[in-house]
């Protein structure tokens, strides 16, 4: 990958970073708005497969019943990163999107579980969520409260957590394209979803909010921010700006 292209990767991350920060140890804001979201604002595209689209960012959303569909964490690695197109090719995925924080070498930063073995180890002592994936369930937590459990088959540490109990945390008003990540309060329906544009963190926190998300975090964002999806006759495409070292995939439905 060219040099330029990691730097404006450090950039973006950089500044993910940042809003991070904000995040620290405080509670969710008690006085944290909740954007209204129209009432039929998920449409089915499969069983158990719903996509809804917001304005904010022209950002793409899909809704996915754990129960039905299997999740995985793909670490491809600074020697062969590939785009969220590549990814869920080569796995046969329904959708793709792009993981989280990596180096100036294309090495991946924090925790990643893949197929249930850690490939790279939790980073301490820094404010980031942990997305877990497990069978027929999800949940996200900080990374001060991650517990190694064997039922984890697929793991991404990253941040910074934009909703916690349901609450926007707080955020620093800063823009950029993101890629979510979210979970309701039983973990079984699992959110995804990347934007077009440039949007503020804590816009995105108050729609995912009205949108019922109990716990929700970003992924890496920028020229990082990636989506592909291919599910009958829905296909959506959201290119990122280069190939990112890992991923996250939604499975075609359990048997």
């Amino acid at each position: 990958m060219p040099r330029r292209l990691f730097l404006l990767t450090l950039a973006g991350s950089a500044a993910v970073a940042a809003v991070a920060g904000a995040e620290s140890d405080r509670q969710p804001r008690a006085d944290a708005p909740r954007a209204a979201v129209p009432p039929a604002f998920w449409r089915p595209v499969a069983d158990g497969f719903l996509r809804g689209q917001l304005s904010l960012g022209r950002t793409e959303l899909f809704r996915i019943d754990l129960s039905r569909y299997a999740t995985a964490v793909v670490v491809p690695g600074k020697e062969a990163p590939r785009t969220a197109a590549e990814m869920r090719a080569a796995r046969g995925a329904l959708l793709a999107v792009n993981g989280g924080f990596f180096d100036e070498n294309g090495k991946p930063l924090g925790l990643r579980i893949e197929d249930g073995q850690t490939r790279i180890k939790l980073r301490p002592r820094v404010d980031w969520g942990v997305v877990l994936l497990r069978a027929g369930s999800a949940a996200i937590v900080h990374s001060r409260d991650y517990v190694e459990e064997p039922n984890v088959m697929g793991a991404i540490q990253v941040g910074p957590r934009l909703l916690v109990d349901g609450r926007p945390t707080r955020l620093k008003p800063q823009s950029a394209r993101r890629t979510v990540v979210g979970v309701d309060r039983s973990g079984r329906w699992l959110t995804v979803g990347t934007s077009r544009d440039r949007v503020l963190a804590e816009d995105l926190a108050a729609a995912l909010a009205g949108l019922d998300v109990h716990a929700a975090m970003m992924l890496d964002g920028g020229p990082s921010a990636q989506l592909s999806a291919k599910i009958g006759t829905t296909a959506v495409e959201i290119p990122g700006g280069y190939s990112v070292p890992d991923g996250l995939l939604i499975l075609p439905a359990r048997p």
